[in-house]
């Protein structure tokens, strides 16, 4: 009975020594390039996804640091389509339960909003988007109905966090978007995801 209770209080200790290890250190920057300055040839890894309409390009003139910066401007009011800027990160994985926050910093050149659903926003995406219960759950998470802006105005941050990473993920994408019906041209720098 003694050898019993022996191995598993060693089997748990083993356990929690692993899941220890798996867990990443809060501070930990998860994505690259995020002041869009680490090249004078691209973004990489940061990925253009260009809808009709949509003029998404690298500007050398505005920024908040570094030497660069990343835009998308629309001039269409009728356009339902949106733009937007996403990297995919595949290393580590946070464990179950870390919390991560996405950061950026926004500026904003006569942004106009049409719909009540109209927004600049940021966003995460975790894959794959079930889980292996077969739960979409907390698997996609956005700033979209959070924090509105509109108008003129100099760089501003924008958060978003997560507060318990969702289990079986393999990967995570942020999303830097100008959503359908919203005109003018926002402007994205020091864009970070961090583990908190």
């Amino acid at each position: 009975m003694e050898l019993r209770k022996l191995i598993l209080m060693a089997t748990i200790l083993l356990s929690s020594c692993i899941e220890q290890q798996s867990l990443l250190p809060t501070g930990t920057e998860l994505l690259k390039n995020t002041d869009f300055s680490s090249s004078m040839d691209n973004v990489s890894p940061w990925i253009a996804v260009s809808s009709p309409g949509f003029n998404l390009g690298v500007s050398d003139t505005v920024f908040r640091s570094g030497s660069r910066s990343i835009f998308i401007e629309n001039t269409d009011i009728f356009n339902e389509n949106s733009g937007n800027w996403t990297q995919v990160y595949n290393g580590p994985i946070p464990g179950p339960g870390q919390r991560v926050r996405l950061r950026a910093h926004l500026k904003g050149e006569n942004i106009r909003l049409f719909t009540p659903n109209s927004n600049v926003f940021i966003s995460l995406r975790f894959f794959p988007v079930q889980d292996s219960g077969g739960s979409l759950a907390g698997r996609f998470i956005s700033s979209q109905q959070q924090i509105r802006v509109d108008g003129t105005f100099d760089w501003r941050p924008i958060e978003l966090v997560v507060n318990s990473v969702p289990e079986d993920v393999e990967s995570v994408a942020v999303f830097l978007v100008m959503g359908p019906r919203v005109t003018g041209k926002v402007y994205f720098d020091d864009v970070t995801l961090t583990v908190d």
